[in-house]
This record gives structure tokens, C-alpha cells and sequence, in this order.
């Protein structure tokens, strides 16, 4: 059963398998199932909804799990159609949408923490939204950092356009210079560039870095 599969300690070219435990509330396992080293999280859901309510007799079940089990084809070809309850998280992608459709407005929580939303895309389901001050503040703080190592990286191929032996010339060599380091932290996004064959200056894109 062992087979190539996500590796959570990131070792690359490891078999492995995977590991279906059940515990009851104190933590004491009641139930456990290999599956082969390739399987993702979320089939395997459908196997415990089984076992928890025929070997264990459970007919009214809320499964809370995070957002790599519940997925929305588990909840749809699944979940629905058992009749049960869940509660997990959105994804980001899924959270942009509906701060876009103006679903989500951060005017909502100016008197309270906890919101309930509503969207035509999530039909009979109640959507909570609650801001993480803790959490802005260190994606902000993670995010100023790549920024700015970013920007220490850009300075160097500012500098090598200006040196006076062999300066770097060449739209298309500095190009390439700047796209290996944009590549490198992820925040390029959030910079605007200027490069002609003999020179190269950026700034930051406060709007993009704002928005997100």
C-alpha cells in the first residue's frame, strides 16, 4: 500500500501511508483504517461518515474539519446527500469572491466581531465571517518583509545598470534579472517597473498592496 504521495515533513521521494484514525471526545482512538499512500485527505471522508454511523450507531453527526478535508465535493456528493451537518472554512479564493460581490464588507464588523452573510452561491448554507486582528498583523509584518527583501534584491540590478566596468545593459538582460527575483519572494504584484536597455527603477504598487 505504500505509494508516493503528499509528504507533510516535505522528504521528496518517500513512500508512505496514509493513517484513518477516529477518537472518541477524551482522545482515546476507537477506530482506525490504512488507506494507500497516494490517497488525498478528503476521500477518505465518506469511509468515516460510514463507519461512524453503522458500527457506531450515530445517526445525527456535525463533521468540523478544516478546509483540505471539506471540500465542496465532499459536501455536495457526500454531506448533502446524508443529511449532515458540517462546519468548515472558506479558501482565500473563495473569501476574494465574496469580499468582490460586496458579500463581505469590513464596515460589518465595526460594532461587533461576528458576521452572518448571505450569497446565491452558498444556498441553505450560513456563512459567519470574523476578522483576525492577530493574524492581519502578521501577514502585514510577513508581507513588509518580502517586500523589502524584494527591494534589496531590485536595488542590486539598479546598481549593476550604474556601474561603471561592464554596467548590465540590455532590456532583455535586465528583464530576466528582475523576473528571477520576483519569482523568488512572490510580492512582485505589488511593484511597478520602469526598464529600458540602459537602466531599470521600480516602485511600490500601494493600491495592489492595499487591496490585499
Amino acid at each position: 500500500m505504500a505509494q508516493f504521495g503528499y509528504n507533510r515533513d516535505r522528504k521528496k521521494g518517500k513512500l508512505q501511508i496514509v493513517f484513518g484514525l477516529l477518537c472518541n471526545p477524551q482522545g482515546c482512538p476507537i477506530a482506525v483504517e490504512v488507506f494507500e499512500g497516494n490517497t488525498g485527505d478528503p476521500t477518505t471522508l465518506p469511509k468515516q461518515v460510514e463507519k461512524v454511523r453503522s458500527r457506531f450507531g450515530i445517526e445525527r453527526l456535525v463533521w468540523v474539519a478544516d478546509r483540505g478535508m471539506i471540500t465542496q465535493a465532499r459536501i455536495k456528493e457526500d454531506l448533502q446527500l446524508l443529511e449532515l451537518d458540517w462546519i468548515t472554512a472558506l479558501r482565500s479564493n473563495q473569501i476574494r469572491v465574496l469580499v468582490e460581490t460586496d458579500a463581505i464588507q469590513l464596515s460589518l464588523f465595526d460594532q461587533q466581531d461576528l458576521a452572518e452573510i448571505t450569497s446565491p452561491d452558498y444556498q441553505g448554507e450560513r456563512l459567519i465571517a470574523c476578522p483576525n486582528p492577530l493574524l492581519a498583523q502578521s501577514r502585514a509584518q510577513k508581507r513588509e518583509e518580502l517586500l523589502q527583501a524584494t527591494e534589496r534584491l531590485l536595488d542590486n540590478i539598479i546598481a549593476a545598470t550604474m556601474r561603471a566596468k561592464r554596467p548590465l545593459r540590455g532590456s532583455d538582460k535586465i528583464g530576466l534579472r528582475v523576473g528571477k527575483v520576483l519569482n523568488q519572494f512572490g510580492v512582485g504584484k505589488h511593484f511597478c517597473f520602469q526598464i529600458t536597455d540602459e537602466s531599470f527603477d521600480y516602485t511600490r504598487n500601494q493600491e495592489s498592496i492595499f487591496q490585499e
